[in-house]
């Protein structure tokens, strides 16, 4: 079986039109039919209907089911390239969002050796993208924030620690008081939030969904002392994950009391089964015994 005929294959899945397909790859018409026929003959079914209409394609029920394996297999053909590429190499990559650059890595970095810190190259990446190139086998592991449960079909997920998102005022707020606070007592309030960070953003509207408010969002930036900075002017309030890491001597944090409510997840994904070098396994075995030592 051909890598070139699954690839028409999938663009012809796409597209349903041998002539688009042979203008994709730059092949004639015929090379993409020979390899349909080719992979039909290999399977032993008909993959495609070819309409004497402008070239139309559909897929018999075969073909559907082949279109699905076929893509599993290109995926998988893709990681191999990918890896062996990186069959020398002595550094682990490895995806940092930024909110866990801050909160967590500073403590997870001083518990690895120097020669574990010479060779790990960290990748600033929200979780979406890590996931993806996780996927794609161009990272080993990320570090991940997340609210809603990771798919674990191709994963491994080590969660180490889980937060509540919280109310951030200036010590002379009005609010600043209050040992806690509903988000929906929050309606006329302007919101200064991280911009960038799909978590926070994904929480904050869990939150004025369940409260069925609209809240007014004054200014987003992606600089969390910024936001501290803002807020400490009486600008605006925050709403973040709280961390011994982001502190501002002006602000307060206060605890939201809904009975449900976001919590930010922290975890370190892998893909099940990596293959590493014996130096990358060094640098992944460090960085899971740091996570297994209780966060201080």
């Amino acid at each position: 079986m051909r890598i070139t005929d699954l690839q028409y294959y999938l663009a012809l899945t796409d597209n349903h039109n041998f002539s688009q397909v042979s203008q994709q790859f730059h092949v004639s018409q015929p090379t993409v039919s020979l390899a349909i026929q080719r992979l039909e003959k290999e399977v032993g079914a008909q993959l495609a209907i070819r309409s004497s209409h402008h070239n139309i394609v559909s897929l018999t029920h075969a073909g559907q089911v082949f279109a699905q394996h076929a893509q599993a297999i290109l995926e998988q053909y893709n990681l191999a390239l990918t890896e062996i590429g990186r069959i020398d190499e002595q550094s682990l990559l490895l995806g940092l969002p930024p909110i866990i650059q801050i909160s967590y890595f500073p403590e997870i970095a001083g518990r690895l050796s120097n020669q574990a810190l010479e060779h790990l190259k960290t990748v600033e990446v929200g979780a979406h993208k890590a996931i993806q190139l996780l996927q794609d086998g161009k990272l080993d592991a990320s570090f991940l924030g997340y609210l809603e449960a990771i798919n674990q079909n191709d994963f491994q997920v080590l969660q180490f620690d889980q937060r509540p998102f919280e109310i951030v005022v200036a010590n002379d707020h009005p609010l600043a008081t209050r040992p806690t606070i509903s988000f929906k007592e929050l309606a006329d309030q302007n919101f200064i939030l991280l911009k960038g960070s799909f978590i926070h953003k994904q929480a904050f509207e869990q939150l004025a969904q369940a409260n069925h408010l609209q809240p007014n969002i004054l200014f987003s930036s992606s600089e969390p002392y910024a936001i501290l900075n803002l807020v400490s002017q009486n600008r605006g309030i925050g709403f973040m994950v709280s961390s011994k890491n982001i502190q501002h001597p002006d602000v307060k944090f206060i605890p939201l009391s809904d009975p449900e409510q976001p919590q930010l997840k922290v975890g370190f994904v892998y893909r099940k089964s990596p293959i590493l070098t014996t130096e990358q396994n060094t640098i992944f075995n460090e960085i899971l015994a740091a996570i297994h030592t209780p966060m201080l």
